[in-house]
């Protein structure tokens, strides 16, 4: 709960960073359009791999960051409510360790990478005009082929907050969205402990507003 507080306090404090340099009382001429289809990219805060229980035994995952690629089509419902689709690419890199048997030596790190490919369905609700709120849920399919990770293929959630602008003579906006994402919070696989994953990071996007 402390770490998610100070994900949401780093959120609104760039949030505000990103209005101060933009023109506040600019004025979209693409309020009325179908939708925006985009990319984006996500950059790391931190990632980590656990289990709900106290397990002994088993290794730990250390988080040593991701990046993800993805495409973005927002279909907006009211004037303050949007939702959003798409699909992403992320690559997560930990560094692996174990609790060595007594009397040998503590074996060396090593590192491992893990590749999930993500389809979200979230909602944006659109505040002061700049800011908005953004939550849902997401398909996770876990890619990975060369690690003992457990899969992360099944669904999961995010949360997030974020700045977007537009720009006035053209129908190309931006968007900066700090968030919160736990993948497989409900596995596909029937295993008794199952491995879960989290990461804290910002997006950015580009979209084009369609007519």
């Amino acid at each position: 709960m402390k770490r998610s507080a100070k994900f949401f306090l780093i959120g609104i404090l760039f949030s505000i960073s990103h209005l101060w340099q933009t023109n506040l009382h600019a004025q979209s001429t693409f309020s009325n359009s179908k939708g925006a289809i985009g990319i984006t990219y996500s950059g790391s805060l931190d990632n980590q791999a656990y289990y709900f229980e106290s397990l002994e035994g088993t290794a730990g995952y250390n988080g040593k960051g991701y990046y993800s690629l993805g495409i973005t089509y927002i279909h907006p419902l009211t004037k303050r409510l949007d939702i959003e689709t798409g699909i992403s690419y992320s690559k997560y890199k930990y560094q692996v360790g174990s609790t060595p048997p007594p009397g040998q030596g503590t074996p060396k790190p090593y590192n491992v990478t893990n590749d999930v490919v993500d389809i979200p369905v979230t909602v944006r609700w659109t505040f002061l005009k700049h800011f908005f709120l953004n939550g849902g849920l997401l398909l996770g399919i876990d890619t990975g082929k060369e690690n003992d990770l457990d899969s992360q293929t099944g669904i999961g959630a995010m949360i997030g907050v974020g700045a977007k602008y537009d720009l006035k003579n053209i129908p190309i906006g931006f968007f900066f969205n700090p968030y919160f994402k736990m993948h497989s919070l409900l596995p596909f696989s029937l295993d008794n402990y199952h491995q879960r994953t989290d990461e804290s990071g910002f997006r950015l996007g580009v979209v084009y507003h369609l007519p």
